[in-house]
């Protein structure tokens, strides 16, 4: 029996030993081949500052172009930057003292080394995986949609004729009950000011998802019409025919819950279809509003529910702003 319990305590003994060198073994390595470590870590590094360097080059020439950089781009690059500034500077402080000499320094030599044998084979790792997140098919998102040149509060003149109109629109736009409105009067009294300004304030109050415009003129052209609306949702628009444009204009319009089209300088009946303005039951989310010297034009031809007048100047009014501009 003493036998055996001896005979199991040497077995014990061995095993726990063996371990024990397996242990100082690997510590060891990490000693007797840190300099292999750092030659692998230094080469890593610089594939990954090359890599940043072309990313950079990438964010720049997409931000010439007016291009949104993608958030995990930025991400990637920020990671980077504070690898480079944080931890490289960990290992050249332990390079340093890894390169004294003599014999006072060298238990701290070795134990530097084994330091730094072990914290480049870590950065090795996060290097690589930096290096693997770092293949972008591209690092930008397409150009946001364009915008057009709206009248700000400053140039809008606040005339009492022209106030009471633009706060009529405004509260058939928010009732939700009237989606095709229009807006008529002769030439030069200031439609299309007035309407750019119902396109700025329903951005800024965020009434619809989407606010986009086109003019229309005497003489339509449906593509043309297209196109600005599509600028202005980010759509580009690639086929050729009036009538597959359409098709596309519609489907995109479609997926808004809420938008505004605004239609300035309407002479004629305009076949919402044949643009490619989804209107009615087919979309009880969009909403026209139509400028137009004609009033007929607006309530026989286009049917528009609610039609708003803007007439010329009052005398005071007309007088304040011949003082104002001369």
């Amino acid at each position: 029996m003493k036998a055996i319990a001896t005979g199991a305590a040497a077995n014990l003994s061995s095993e726990a030993a063996k371990v024990i060198f397996q242990e100082i073994s690997r510590h060891m390595r990490h000693v007797i081949i840190y300099r292999k470590n750092v030659e692998k870590f230094e080469k890593k590094m610089k594939m990954l500052l090359a890599k940043r360097e072309s990313v950079q080059k990438d964010i720049e020439a997409a931000e010439r172009n007016l291009k949104k950089i993608k958030p995990d781009v930025e991400l990637w690059c920020r990671n980077v930057d504070k690898l480079f500034e944080d931890e490289v500077k960990v290992v050249k402080d332990i390079q340093d003292k890894a390169k004294s000499k003599g014999f006072i320094g060298l238990c701290l030599n070795i134990k530097s080394r084994y330091r730094l044998s072990r914290k480049v084979k870590e950065f090795v790792a996060a290097v690589n995986e930096l290096l693997q997140q770092g293949e972008f098919n591209s690092v930008s998102c397409p150009a946001p949609p364009a915008d057009i040149v709206v009248a700000t509060p400053k140039d809008f003149e606040a005339f009492e004729s022209r106030a009471k109109v633009f706060k009529d629109i405004m509260e058939a736009l928010k009732d939700g009950t009237t989606n095709l409105i229009g807006v008529y009067g002769m030439a030069g009294v200031g439609k299309t000011t007035l309407v750019k300004e119902v396109y700025r304030q329903a951005k800024e109050d965020k009434l619809f998802d989407s606010v986009i415009m086109a003019v229309v003129n005497q003489t339509p052209d449906l593509q043309k019409i297209q196109d600005q609306l599509a600028d202005l949702l980010g759509l580009k628009l690639e086929e050729k025919s009036v009538e597959a444009r359409a098709g596309r204009l519609r489907e995109r319009l479609k997926k808004e819950k809420k938008v505004l089209v605004i239609l300035d300088d309407i002479w004629k009946k305009l076949d919402l279809n044949d643009v490619g303005i989804p209107f009615g039951d087919e979309n009880k989310g969009c909403n026209i509003l139509l400028t137009s010297r004609d009033l007929n034009v607006l309530r026989n031809e286009m049917d528009a529910q609610k039609n708003f007048a803007i007439s010329v100047l009052e005398d005071k009014e007309a007088w304040d702003l011949f003082k104002k501009m001369a």
